[in-house]
């Protein structure tokens, strides 16, 4: 008998994982609706942030996309899909592309309207030609095994293979089940995104077409990949589940494990700007430090105990970090045992925050509002 393991969205917010439908002719219309425009949209939940257009562009539930400026004026724009989206990113030339549930994924042109350019049907037509390869390519390993080599083993995951592809062809059926997490631009038109079971995809023509790179990170438990970065340097990092890791020296071409000191899930990762620091964030509080661009970390844990769901690091070196009931905690990025832990009066479980002069930008459960810096 084969245990599938639950994928639990990282946001953990009841509003946002009661948008997400059950049944896959759903998720087919979902991906297929546009969101509906609301009022209050900029009260709804929002799931990231990311600079725009002098203000920030936010991704939210039910496919909200958002266009917000730091003294409170917003806009929303049109999206062609009603699946939440979790992620967004531009590139050089201004266009800006989106990740979420279903492995959607959208494209803005510049001054263009946002179009679904890949979904979960097409994440499972790659994983399959995956699955396909391997068991091929094992196979031929077996039929050209010596009569007297022991291929047990070879023959028990050669079976395995066969489970896993059933089970993914299988989804096409059912409909699309991973989310996708989080998509940083690595300069020209490169693009990586990462969700839920160890999945890596890469475009190399700013979203026309995408390649599954599962397989070049160590991680035969697909445990899921919440978060990905690009420090100055073009070096890239992700964390995920379980306290997997991994880092790209020379743009995604290849992939390192991490030896992170602590084994709990990781929601996320920033690097800061013109400096090789870097922080990860995640479950219960826990913080890991890097001076060295990711050779080596410490391990701090915040006693509030919140987990950590979003942070930056501005440009003096000052950590923002922010999660599970309105929880607010900065520290000098060379000093993380120098702590400051404030609580927004919302109690909200935010996201993501953006540091726009003497103001946090705080995005989550109740939507996007500005918090003065202490």
């Amino acid at each position: 008998m084969r245990l599938t393991r639950l994928f639990v969205p990282r946001l953990l917010l009841p509003a946002l994982i009661a948008s997400q439908p059950l049944l896959a002719s759903a998720n087919v219309e979902l991906l297929q609706t546009p969101a509906l425009h609301s009022t209050r949209a900029a009260q709804s939940v929002i799931t990231n942030l990311h600079p725009a257009n002098d203000g920030y562009l936010l991704t939210g539930e039910r496919g909200l996309l958002l266009q917000w400026q730091a003294d409170g004026q917003w806009q929303q724009q049109n999206s062609p899909v009603s699946v939440g989206l979790t992620a967004v990113t531009t590139l050089a030339d201004g266009s800006a592309v989106a990740v979420g549930h279903d492995a959607a994924i959208l494209r803005r042109a510049p001054q263009g309207e946002w179009q679904k350019i890949f979904d979960g049907y097409d994440l499972t037509r790659l994983q399959i030609s995956a699955l396909e390869k391997r068991r091929d390519d094992l196979q031929q390993t077996i039929d050209n095994a010596a009569e007297d080599a022991d291929i047990g083993e070879l023959e028990y995951q050669l079976e395995e293979l066969e489970f896993s592809l059933e089970d993914t062809q299988a989804e096409l059926e059912t409909g699309p089940n991973k989310p996708l997490l989080d998509i940083v631009s690595a300069g020209g038109k490169r693009l990586f995104a990462v969700g839920a079971y160890g999945t890596l995809l890469c475009s190399d023509d700013a979203g026309d077409n995408w390649q599954l790179h599962s397989a070049s990170v160590d991680n035969p438990d697909r445990f899921h990949l919440n978060a990905i970065t690009r420090s100055d340097d073009g070096s890239l990092y992700i964390v995920g589940e379980s306290g997997v890791g991994f880092v790209s020296r020379d743009n995604g071409d290849s992939w390192q494990s991490m030896d992170l000191p602590y084994d709990g899930s990781l929601f996320g990762i920033t690097a800061q700007a013109g400096a090789p620091n870097l922080v990860a964030f995640g479950l219960q509080g826990h913080v890991l430090v890097s001076s060295d661009g990711g050779d080596s970390w410490q391990h701090h844990k915040v006693e509030a105990g919140a987990s950590f769901l979003g942070g930056t690091i501005d440009q003096n070196g000052q950590v923002v970090l922010v999660g599970h009931g309105g929880i607010v905690a900065s520290f000098p990025v060379a000093q993380p045992d120098d702590i400051t832990v404030r609580k927004h009066p919302s109690g909200a479980a935010f996201s993501a925050v953006a540091v726009d002069g003497k103001q946090l930008i705080l995005a989550g459960q109740f939507g996007v509002t500005a918090w003065d810096m202490k």
